[in-house]
């Protein structure tokens, strides 16, 4: 058995090329577009692989270069089809990227960047169409920034910030589809400020969680 990989199409891409956000403080979010995918596995090369459970055929298989682990593939649920890339820094061993597939169903869901082992971005699927729909921006590993095409009519619609305990401090919506945050009644600015007391709810209940990866996935070596 060899783990395959499901790249994203050449049709898918050009079938959503130019829809892009319209809002203009995130002009590079790229609304609508097949989720973004590296092959970790490519040609030949130093290839380990690693039998998580027991039945013959590698769960994980490890990229090596000059004796360092750079790329690792994992089959989650053994059915020999690959759903976690993770891509690694040769000199320190922290992860630089991460590729999740939590639906099994051969497309990636969520895209997550690394600086210094730390996350800094991540982009998602929430509804599993194969399209990135949602986009969050971290600091110190910790939920910042939050922007989602919640609709899927190509344009975000849904933005949200969160300050250094990870409380929501701002939520806007475009409720008429122009593309910009709609202000509510009363409110200077488009948006509402949320308050800022211990009832505000925290970052990880604010933001899209993808489904929970299955209680039997394999252990990466290290």
């Amino acid at each position: 058995m060899v783990l395959g990989a499901a790249a994203c199409s050449s049709t898918d891409s050009a079938a959503a090329s130019g829809r892009r956000s319209n809002n203009p403080d995130r002009p590079h979010d790229p609304v609508g577009e097949a989720m973004p995918h590296e092959e970790c596995v490519v040609g030949g090369g130093d290839v380990t692989g690693q039998d998580a459970n027991h039945d013959g055929q590698p769960d994980i298989r490890t990229v090596m270069e000059g004796g360092r682990p750079r790329c690792r593939e994992v089959d989650a649920n053994f059915d020999g089809r690959v759903d976690i890339y993770r891509w690694l820094d040769l000199a320190t061993g922290q992860t630089t990227r991460v590729e999740d597939d939590y639906d099994f169903d051969g497309r990636i869901d969520v895209v997550a960047t690394y600086e210094g082992g730390v996350v800094v971005r991540d982009i998602l699927d929430t509804n599993f169409d194969g399209r990135t729909d949602t986009w969050r921006d971290y600091r110190g590993g910790q939920l910042a920034e939050l922007r989602r095409d919640a609709d899927g009519d190509g344009r975000v619609d849904t933005w949200e910030r969160f300050d250094a305990e990870g409380r929501l401090t701002y939520a806007a919506h475009d409720n008429n589809h122009d593309g910009e945050p709609d202000p509510e009644p009363g409110a200077g600015d488009a948006g509402t400020p949320a308050a800022a007391d211990a009832s505000a709810p925290p970052a990880a209940d604010a933001a899209p969680a993808a489904p929970a990866a299955p209680a039997s996935k394999p252990q990466e070596a290290r």
